[in-house]
């Protein structure tokens, strides 16, 4: 979302984190409901049906998808955390074998190392802004 809308002032680092992925410096795995929750959310900020489908599209070549599915589902409603999708993209990076799941939202998600802010993330790789 941050990317997409570019909002201020998070999208510097979406961006950033995108253009890693495009230049095959870093992989990007997102699970397949981050696209219909974007496409939901991107509904508040006017973009049209079309506009929508064209920036998911856009991202495609950007990203592995990642299934969420029913064991993911499962321990997200057994976990009962503070933010029931935060726990689906949780353990569908677990499941996936990510690295890293980087967010500007860690209140959500265990206190764990691979649990990055995008400057974490830009600090331990080694990426000057």
């Amino acid at each position: 979302m941050d990317f997409i809308t570019f909002r201020s002032p998070f999208g510097r680092n979406a961006k950033i984190i995108f253009e890693l992925g495009k230049e095959k410096k870093i992989d990007i795995l997102a699970a397949d409901l981050s696209f219909f929750n974007s496409a939901f959310s991107l509904k508040k900020y006017d973009f049209s049906k079309e506009d929508i489908l064209d920036c998911l599209t856009a991202l495609l070549p950007l990203v592995t998808i990642v299934p969420v599915g029913e064991s993911v589902v499962t321990r997200s409603l057994a976990k009962r955390g503070k933010d029931f999708e935060d726990d689906a993209q949780y353990f569908s990076a677990v499941d996936a074998g990510a690295d890293y799941i980087i967010t500007r939202n860690k209140k959500h998600f265990p206190q764990e190392e691979f649990i990055l802010e995008p400057q974490e993330f830009f600090d331990l790789m080694n990426i000057e802004l």
